[in-house]
């Protein structure tokens, strides 16, 4: 068996769309049981908890700002990675590098970056613009961003700073380099303050799965999340992605593919279906079909629910989000969804693959998506509460454990030593 170990993140969802009457849906602005959700990942042995963001109220949900969360969890967590997203459209690059910088020193190195340009165009007039830019000029200016911030943390020789007795800093200036670059949407002269992190660089995640996704991806990420519904599509990115990693003259192996999962379980896979149905039950379609306007630009308006999504309906979406359409309409397509599953699929998992059965069911289907070429791990997608979080802790983490996929206990105090990753030489 390979001593390769399985990657889990936990993904905390900013809102509960199910509804489900076990969930306090306020407790998203209870800091108390947000430290209580992290102490249940921690105690669960994940990696890392990742929260997404959208500062917009276009969904019609709130949600707290998670790089301010996260730097209140990680008070309360000693071994939880703490990844945030912050959108290279709306931020500027100094800012997120230190921000990213001061967590993962505060950790010891327990921070990372989820590097996204933000699909939701309803965000755009929050920060002055009056159109979202369009897709390629997001990650043109997303990819000048990501180059800054990495040159940024790269600029700290590891030995720049060193403390001394008493508790007295000094600072080695000729081991700290100036950052100067010259960009379409960036021109900067900088010093940055913050020094090196305890892990060589905080994690960086990128989530694109168009091709200039894919590309951005691979030339910077050392772990990529993803939507993938099928094992089959999956191993066709996984191989994809991994080609393109190679091609930039990375090794692949430090380039990690994580596919979001979503386990509905039951005694039996009758129980796990009944489980799904009922939860789809307290599902207000009316109001998925509208959100889906704003988080992908698919307009229902005036289609028949209980009959497939036409063409011309498919085709005029996702002008924000391409690459998200795309896996939702080929799902759809090949399984021949009416728009009503499409709907309540994409309440519940938005596009992710959703594994319905027994835990054993669940850790077979991770174990063989891990095996064979389709993920290094998983962004488990858990409703927002700690019910499900008990669930794995009680029912799946054993049975992954036994299959040697999964530790027994934290080895390492890095998100990237949890990850496996080997810190990243000094830039030159």
């Amino acid at each position: 068996m390979s001593d390769r170990q399985l990657v889990l993140n936990l993904f905390g969802a900013p809102y509960e769309t199910w509804r489900r009457p076990d969930v306090d849906t306020a407790r998203i602005w209870s800091i108390d049981a947000l430290i209580q959700f992290a102490k249940d990942a921690e105690g669960a042995l994940f990696d890392a908890l990742f929260l997404a963001d959208s500062p917009s109220l276009g969904d019609g949900y709130t949600s707290p700002e998670p790089f301010t969360v996260l730097s209140i969890l990680a008070g309360h967590t000693t071994y939880l990675g703490l990844a945030p997203t912050l959108l290279t459209t709306y931020n500027e690059p100094y800012n997120v590098a230190r921000q990213i910088a001061t967590l993962d020193q505060f950790t010891g190195g327990r921070a990372g970056w989820n590097a996204v340009t933000g699909s939701q165009p309803s965000v755009a007039p929050n920060f002055g613009p009056d159109e979202h830019l369009e897709h390629s000029l997001r990650y043109a200016r997303g990819e000048e961003f990501i180059q800054v911030v990495k040159a940024l943390w790269e600029s700290w020789d590891a030995d720049a700073a060193e403390v001394h007795p008493g508790g007295r800093m000094t600072i080695d200036r000729s081991k700290i380099r100036d950052v100067s670059f010259n960009g379409d949407y960036f021109q900067l002269n900088a010093v940055f303050n913050t020094p090196r992190s305890p892990q060589g660089r905080p994690v960086l995640f990128h989530a694109g799965s168009s091709d200039v996704g894919r590309d951005q991806g691979a030339r910077h990420a050392d772990a990529i999340f993803t939507a993938q519904p099928s094992i089959e599509v999956a191993r066709d990115f996984y191989s994809d992605f991994k080609r393109r990693v190679a091609g930039f003259g990375r090794n692949p192996e430090h380039a990690l593919v994580l596919p979001g999962i979503l386990p509905v379980l039951g005694g039996t896979e009758a129980e796990a279906e009944a489980n799904f149905a009922a939860q789809n039950e307290k599902v207000n379609i009316e109001e998925v079909a509208t959100r889906l306007v704003t988080w992908i630009g698919l307009d229902l308006g005036g289609n028949d629910f209980d009959a497939p999504i036409p063409d011309e309906t498919w085709d005029a979406a996702g002008q924000s989000f391409k690459s998200r359409v795309a896996v939702m309409r080929a799902e759809a397509e090949s399984k021949k969804f009416t728009a009503r599953q499409v709907l309540l699929r994409a309440n519940a998992a938005f596009g992710h693959h959703i594994v319905i059965g027994t835990p054993e069911q669940v850790a077979d289907e991770i174990e063989l998506w891990f095996r064979t070429g389709a993920a290094d791990g998983f962004n488990y997608r858990a409703p927002f509460g700690k019910p499900a979080v008990e669930e794995f802790a009680d029912h799946i983490l054993p049975l992954l454990q036994r299959k040697g996929l999964f530790r027994k206990e934290y080895t390492e105090t890095t998100l990237r030593g949890h990850y496996g990753l080997p810190i990243p030489p000094p830039a030159d």
